[in-house]
């Protein structure tokens, strides 16, 4: 149905795009919380370049490298929103969350194997997680003036795409294990999953090119 070797050179094109652009405008947002983001981006870009040839040639599994990614990142990006974040109750939720992901990351291990298998709990946990806080942070900039300037504020993009991928693939990653690879479905859902991946660094990548040096 879908030529896979060319979605994914698209898919890789962006994800290096945003990458590139974390790097090139760094300045702009160095003495933010934001300033660790090329770092997980760079990782997420060589994982995706080498995931395969991890799994083929030499270790035989690569979930323990998405694992340890997915863990980082959810718990970088709370530290994130609670930095960006002023109300005091919003601030002691994501904290309180920030827990609760904790726990079920440590509790997935007892289930699935954290170096071959994906941590399933843990990703919905955190997902579902930081689709709470991204509301938590629009409804605290609509109501400043900071609403004025959305175009130019770098975590206002990165939540656009954060929360557009995430809304849509978490569905996409509860159901896609129940149907075979070769199953049409199957190909239609991966086909969504990297749209979505496409969508999210085109708004990172305008964030770091917009954003207004801090």
């Amino acid at each position: 149905m879908f030529d896979r070797s060319i979605i994914d050179g698209i898919v890789m094109a962006f994800e290096g795009m945003a990458a590139l652009a974390s790097i090139i405008y760094w300045p702009k947002y160095r003495k933010t919380p934001l300033r660790w983001l090329p770092i997980i981006l760079v990782y997420v870009f060589l994982l995706e370049l080498y995931a395969i040839e991890i799994y083929y040639k030499y270790l035989g599994y690569n979930a323990l490298f998405y694992n340890v990614y997915n863990i980082s990142f959810f718990l970088y990006l709370y530290y994130v929103f609670h930095q960006y974040i002023r109300e005091p109750r919003y601030r002691n939720w994501i904290v309180a969350g920030s827990t609760i992901f904790i726990a079920a990351s440590v509790l997935n291990v007892f289930f699935e194997d954290f170096q071959t298998r994906p941590q399933l709990l843990a990703y919905i946990v955190g997902a579902c997680l930081l689709i709470f806080y991204i509301i938590l942070y629009y409804i605290e900039i609509l109501s400043t003036n900071k609403v004025l300037n959305l175009r130019q504020n770098l975590l206002f993009w990165i939540s656009v795409g954060l929360l557009l991928f995430y809304v849509g693939y978490l569905p996409i990653k509860l159901t896609r294990t129940y149907f075979s690879s070769h199953d049409n479905l199957f190909m239609t859902l991966q086909f969504v999953h990297w749209l979505l991946i496409i969508i999210m660094n085109g708004c990172f990548t305008i964030g770091f090119i917009w954003t207004r040096k801090k």
